[in-house]
């Protein structure tokens, strides 16, 4: 239900959705809006639950509620019809070169015996992974604009076909990014007249949330919320859950059986949580070895590790567990950010197990998931709540909010948590993050095992770390914002190091070297590194805790999550950053701060415990919802911090030349351009 504000007309309505559920009644709402030629944009990030509305729309506009209602973003464009709707309507969409041959770009379905428009197809279009305007060519849109459509990233449809005023259209704007979150705000603005109507009703009446048109808004559940920049303002409630077509929750977590699963790189890790936090069965697959004579990590190598694995790590898990598929309550699946070769195998699996089961399914965040895993209850507290008479756990810790440092072999970020889903970016790294930057110097030192950061640790230990001087990161840029922000670089670390290597032990002397004597100058070199490394940390950790706090003083912990974090230089320059600024320090056990899939099961659990959880797909509709997200935002960036790369474009489309509105030094510039979105 919505709560209206004020009965005076809006450019504007906002709407506060509390979970999915939420988010597919909105959907439903407006399937009894629409007529023919309406055409609705979705905006918003990955995420952000645009799939998550139409869903809610197609399955009420057709009367199943059962209805598949994957995200288009692999096949473009999904066409649903009812039995009612001619065929050759629907064959039009497809624009002729698609039609004569061509790749196909539309996936045909006839859903029901009737609709809420008899005889009109809906269109559900996502170009995310085109050029843009590149669509044009594959679809009629004439045909498309003439029936009824739910485009989702419209941006990428191209000047051709999108202006200022036409077509004609409803625009959802999802805010926020990363993963969803409690209270997503999504505001609605039209275009034309035709909705523009309809937004000022809405308006007055209570918002769209009604089973029809001329239905009042329940006042039951009516709950006013604030305006704000002159736009009408209102809060949904979600319906019941058990009008979910999945397998209900049981009200006493002690009986939840949450699987989790992990593939985001190079180990495949599964485990089986209770809803309380207990570890009732987990299971990993190291790639380590295969890696190695590479020296890094390859994407094709570590799929064909994961397919391999998988079955078989799953099922360790389930019989640690003592619990067959069948008897899980959910299950949890890291869906991005990661290698996309590799998330696919996991996602697959889970949703294989979900779809068989019907149980509710959870797409999690990786970096989400190292941050929360902090939260899990030790074991003993785990043991006193199933124990006792209720069940309950005490207040999970760290309490929101919190400063975590994300430090892994993939990302390096500074973020400012303040709930599931609610992150703010203080920094991150313009180059190499510094799980990357150890793995690469212990390489051109010599050590082959993979992760090599470890390995270089043990050997730093035998080294003076002030035999050698380093550069300090970032200490002659001259730009403002990496000065005196937060963000991180390793890159030119890595390059000094690796011409000191060429200085003090080049090929023609290390020949001459003994073993013991080569060991202990590649230790004295490691030692520099690690020294000078956890001292830029530590500097950007410092002041990314002095704004985490200026933005949030009732923070007090901050939170080291990743696997660089199990590194114990790491670990004290940190907790020494933490106590300057009167902060707890708190950090996962080190085997859980490596990727596993205990964290992903957890974060599972916090967010099943939220209503942030979709129904599986049918088994028939499985390929269809294997959507993953290699590049996944966390969250919105701090303004001080550096700004984003921007997102890789995809083929045949040429990049934008950026321009420098500061006047920033072109070295800079480059480097800004190398940061990977966070």
């Amino acid at each position: 239900a919505a709560a209206p504000v004020e009965a005076a007309a809006a450019a504007a309505l906002n709407v506060e959705l509390a979970d999915v559920e939420a988010t597919e009644a909105l959907g439903a709402a407006l399937a009894h809006e629409v007529q023919r030629g309406d055409v609705i944009f979705l905006r918003g990030e990955l995420g952000s639950g645009k799939t998550s509305l139409a869903r809610g729309f197609l399955r009420r506009f057709f009367g199943n509620p059962l209805l598949d209602v994957p995200s288009p973003s692999y096949l473009l464009h999904f066409a649903y019809s009812s039995d009612d709707a001619a065929p050759q309507e629907v064959a039009a969409a497809v624009a002729p070169p698609a039609a004569e041959g061509g790749k196909a770009t539309m996936q045909a379905c006839r859903v029901s015996s009737s609709s809420l428009v008899p005889g009109c197809p809906v269109h559900h279009i996502d170009p995310f992974r085109l050029p843009e305007g590149k669509i044009a060519a594959l679809v009629d849109f004439e045909a498309i604009f003439g029936a009824i459509s739910l485009i989702e990233w419209p941006e990428r449809l191209g000047d051709q076909l999108v202006s200022g005023d036409k077509p004609s259209r409803l625009e959802v704007n999802f805010e926020g990014f990363g993963p969803q979150g409690e209270g997503r705000i999504v505001t609605f603005s039209a275009v034309g007249d035709r909705w523009r109507g309809t937004l000022d009703r809405w308006a007055a009446e209570g918002g769209p949330l009604r089973s029809r048109p001329s239905d009042p808004a329940p006042s039951a559940s009516l709950s006013p919320s604030p305006a704000s920049d002159g736009q009408a303002s209102a809060t949904t409630t979600p319906a019941a859950a058990s009008t979910r077509n999945c397998r209900a929750l049981p009200a006493d977590p002690r009986k939840w059986r949450v699987l989790g699963i992990e593939s985001s790189c190079d180990d495949t890790g599964a485990a089986v949580l209770s809803g309380i936090g207990e570890i009732l069965g987990e299971a990993l697959a190291s790639q380590s070895g295969i890696h190695e004579q590479w020296g890094g990590v390859v994407p094709r190598l570590a799929q064909d590790g994961h397919r391999k694995a998988i079955d078989a790590t799953v099922e360790e898990a389930l019989e640690r567990a003592g619990v067959a598929a069948a008897e899980l309550t959910a299950v949890a699946v890291t869906v991005g950010p990661g290698l996309g070769m590799c998330l696919e195998v996991g996602v697959r699996k889970a949703l294989q197990i979900a779809a068989a089961h019907r149980l509710p399914v959870v797409r999690v965040h990786h970096m989400e998931a190292h941050m929360l895993v902090t939260r899990l209850p030790s074991a003993d507290v785990a043991k006193a709540a199933a124990e006792s008479a209720d069940g309950v756990l005490p207040a999970l810790s760290p309490a929101f909010p919190f400063l975590t440092l994300l430090v892994s072999g993939g990302h390096n970020m500074a973020v400012l948590s303040r709930g599931i889903g609610n992150h703010t970016i203080l920094g991150s790294t313009i180059d190499d993050s510094i799980g990357e930057a150890f793995d690469k110097t212990a390489r051109t030192l010599g050590i082959t095992q993979v992760p090599g950061g470890p390995h270089l640790e043990r050997l730093a230990k035998e080294g003076d770390a002030d035999l050698h001087k380093l550069p300090k990161p970032l200490s002659k840029s001259r730009d403002p914002a990496l000065q005196k922000g937060c963000d991180f670089s390793f890159s030119g670390l890595k390059t000094a190091v690796r011409a000191l290597i060429d200085k003090e032990i080049p090929a023609a002397k290390v020949k001459e070297m003994s073993e013991p004597d080569l060991r202990q100058a590649r230790a004295h070199i490691a030692a520099a590194f690690q020294n000078v490394a956890v001292q830029h940390l530590c500097e950007r950790a410092g002041r990314a805790a002095e704004w985490a706090v200026e933005m949030e003083p009732e923070a007090t912990s901050m939170v080291v999550a990743g696997g660089v974090a199990a590194n114990q230089a790491v670990r004290q320059g940190l907790r020494e950053v933490a106590e300057d600024c009167d902060l707890e320090m708190r950090c996962p056990p080190p085997r859980l701060c490596v990727d596993n899939g205990v964290m992903v099961a957890w974060a599972g659990v916090e967010r099943l415990k939220l209503g942030l959880y979709e129904e599986p797909p049918t088994e028939a509709g499985t390929e269809h919802a294997v959507e993953i997200r290699p590049r996944w935002p966390l969250g919105n960036r701090d303004p001080r911090s550096q700004r984003p790369a921007p997102p890789k474009l995809p083929k045949g489309q040429k990049r934008k030349k950026e321009v420098n509105a500061a006047g920033g030094d072109a070295a800079t510039e480059a480097a800004a351009r190398k940061k990977t979105a966070a």
